[in-house]
């Protein structure tokens, strides 16, 4: 349990708090099959774990490991195919985001504690999610790669710390960029436990359910 509750709570989005991995692999196929059918690159159909590795990465780093050598500087191409799925997936309805998560939420903002959103994916990716997954009305902030003054997750951070006026900040992710982020701001880093990495050196590890964390950050349980 951390000494001092949090009077704001960052969160990593995609592995944290939406669930990208009930679509992301069929949909790159997807798009990798209709960039192909584009360019005539010969493009390897990623397995389910070799997509999902890119998932909370940042630009080049989610697009680039699809393509072929001597091809990867193509990758917005790449991007600018799948983007439109991915944005009509997010706005469809389903729902994607992981179980307790709006629970969570709405329970921080019940207390009087802020939370804020920090994902390394732009603004027409926010802004789904946002309306598509109803995390915009969810959250207190909201930050991007497009977002003013913001060219890594590190400033997200730490303008998500000024704009809340935040005396105690925690950041909440599941991947090397997020803790990598917090570190250099000098936020405590609680990681969304995975397989798709394994971080140590952690202010603590969230297993996904709402009670774990508020318990871990000394904030009054749901339940």
């Amino acid at each position: 349990m951390t000494s001092t509750p949090p009077d704001l709570v960052i969160f990593d989005v995609d592995g944290t708090l939406h669930d990208a991995f009930l679509w992301w692999a069929p949909v790159i196929r997807r798009g990798l099959e209709m960039y192909s059918a584009q360019t005539g690159l010969a493009i390897e159909r990623p397995s389910d774990a070799f997509a999902e590795s890119v998932v909370g990465m940042k630009n080049e780093g989610v697009w680039a490991p699809f393509l072929p050598e001597g091809e990867k500087h193509r990758w917005e191409d790449l991007r600018s195919v799948v983007l439109p799925i991915e944005l009509d997936e997010l706005r469809s309805g389903k729902e994607y985001l992981f179980a307790g998560v709006r629970e969570l939420l709405a329970h921080l903002r019940a207390i009087g504690v802020t939370s804020a959103l920090a994902s390394n994916c732009h603004d027409e990716y926010m802004t789904a999610m946002c309306e598509g997954q109803g995390l915009g009305a969810a959250s207190d902030l909201q930050f991007c790669l497009d977002s003013e003054g913001v060219e890594t997750k590190t400033d997200m951070l730490r303008i998500a710390v000024e704009k809340a006026g935040a005396s105690h900040a925690v950041m909440v992710g599941d991947r090397e960029p997020d803790q990598e982020a917090a570190r250099e701001v000098g936020l405590p880093f609680y990681w969304r436990v995975n397989d798709r990495c394994a971080l140590t050196d952690v202010a603590g590890s969230w297993d996904g359910d709402p009670d774990d964390l508020l318990g871990q950050l000394g904030l009054p349980l749901i339940g």
